[in-house]
């Protein structure tokens, strides 16, 4: 499967010690891919301002990533780093002289060949992180993919939800519990389309709302909800975001 955007310059600019930092999204691609798995990074971390992410003490990003960024890339465009395959360690930090966050530090094992996403999640103080392995098929009709990845916070507990589609007037999701990763479904294309993410059997309690977006054919997102579930407004407000995974 040829990826599109995949940034296969990372292993001679990171792993082996160049002196270049900075990600550039122009690196081309290269074909020699054997031995490397590919990962991508979501912070949301409830008032993450500053986050930089590392794996084996080599900084990632080059610009700091807020509550609902993504690197690399954004919600129209795919894009990974390549790594070596096999156990790495993964960082977390806020890099400010008085850091708003606690940093957060993991190993993980990541297969060649496959792909991964890193979601951080719940307070500035506790900061946790899920990975997700992105395993999929390309569709090959008009449909997209979409999978729904709950990474809400919350302190006690609360019910699980579900997603409801505007434009197909359905719930296209159910019963989808906190730190719970949906399989990817099919889905509706080059519509204007509302996601709302509601409290499960309870359509008026309108949790989160991705407003308009489109989804293009043979292309796979995931839709994430994240922040603290009783939160509204602020630095930790609930939201949802809707990012491109190929």
């Amino acid at each position: 499967m040829k990826m599109k955007y995949i940034i296969l310059g990372f292993l001679a600019l990171v792993f082996f010690a160049a002196c270049k930092k900075d990600f550039d999204g122009r690196t081309p691609e290269n074909a020699n891919i054997t031995g490397s798995a590919y990962v991508r990074f979501f912070a949301g971390s409830m008032g993450a301002a500053r986050n930089f992410i590392s794996i084996d003490n080599q900084r990632l990003n080059g610009s700091p990533l807020a509550m609902g960024g993504l690197f690399p890339g954004a919600s129209t465009v795919t894009a990974f780093i390549t790594i070596p395959a096999g156990t790495r360690t993964v960082s977390v930090v806020d890099s400010a002289a008085v850091p708003a966050q606690s940093p957060l530090s993991f190993t993980r094992d990541f297969s060649a060949g496959q792909y991964y996403t890193i979601f951080t999640y719940d307070t500035s103080n506790a900061v946790k992180a899920l990975v997700t392995n992105d395993v999929f098929t390309i569709p090959t009709d008009t449909t997209a993919n979409l999978r729904f990845v709950n990474a809400i916070s919350t302190t006690v507990p609360v019910t699980n939800v579900e997603v409801f589609s505007r434009a197909r007037q359905a719930v296209i999701f159910s019963n989808i519990p906190t730190l719970g990763v949906s399989a990817f479904i099919a889905h509706r294309t080059l519509v204007n389309d509302t996601l709302d993410v509601r409290e499960a059997g309870v359509p008026t309690n309108i949790l989160a709302s991705v407003n308009g977006f489109t989804f293009n054919p043979k292309r796979t997102y995931t839709l994430v909800f994240r922040g603290r579930y009783q939160s509204t407004g602020g630095t930790m407000a609930r939201g949802a975001n809707i990012i491109a995974t190929y």
